[in-house]
């Protein structure tokens, strides 16, 4: 059986995503920024809701995204992809198959089915359901010291409280982030 994790970056104030879907504020460099090429090259599928999945297949694949982030762009457009969407009827980027229908059900099918890890990026809405439906296993939350004024919650949601046991923290010091491992706590 494979492990679901979910990886997400948020504000002080808990929020993964300001208004009109901005992510600007999370930084790409430094330390988090070695952090990300080396995490990027992990043999997992990655699983998107749809609007994330659209901003990240807009940038990955681009000239811009090799130039800037080069390992992790390489290592984004090689890896198998799943987006879960019941309105997405074609997807072109690289390796990406649509999900659509029942996800929690199939989302435990392909736990069940595959060896590969599995990891969540960003995506609230899909983080929410499935983490409603018990199928995450850990969660990695990546804490950048920015608050801001408006935004999502990256548990906006939910339905049922969510209890987490902390299994490991890191502190990128020059960047001033935490990186928080959670596992769900049974």
């Amino acid at each position: 059986m494979s492990k679901l994790t979910s990886f997400t970056f948020i504000t002080l104030n808990g929020f993964f995503k300001g208004q009109n879907e901005d992510t600007s504020w999370h930084p790409h460099g430094g330390e988090a920024g070695k952090f990300a090429n080396d995490a990027s090259g992990a043999d997992n599928i990655l699983l998107f809701g749809r609007k994330t999945f659209e901003i990240m297949a807009d940038f990955w694949p681009s000239p811009m995204a090799a130039e800037l982030f080069p390992i992790v762009a390489e290592n984004m457009n090689r890896s198998q992809k799943i987006v879960c969407s019941n309105t997405l009827k074609k997807a072109d980027w690289k390796n990406t198959t649509i999900m659509s229908g029942d996800i929690i059900e199939q989302i435990k099918q392909l736990k069940q089915t595959t060896k590969k890890s599995i990891t969540i990026l960003g995506s609230g809405s899909l983080l929410t359901q499935l983490s409603d439906a018990c199928l995450i296993d850990n969660y990695t939350i990546m804490l950048d010291p920015v608050a801001l004024g408006k935004g999502v919650s990256v548990f906006d949601g939910i339905k049922s409280n969510l209890e987490l046991i902390l299994v490991s923290s890191r502190v990128f010091g020059k960047d001033g982030i935490v990186l928080l491992n959670y596992e769900r706590k049974q």
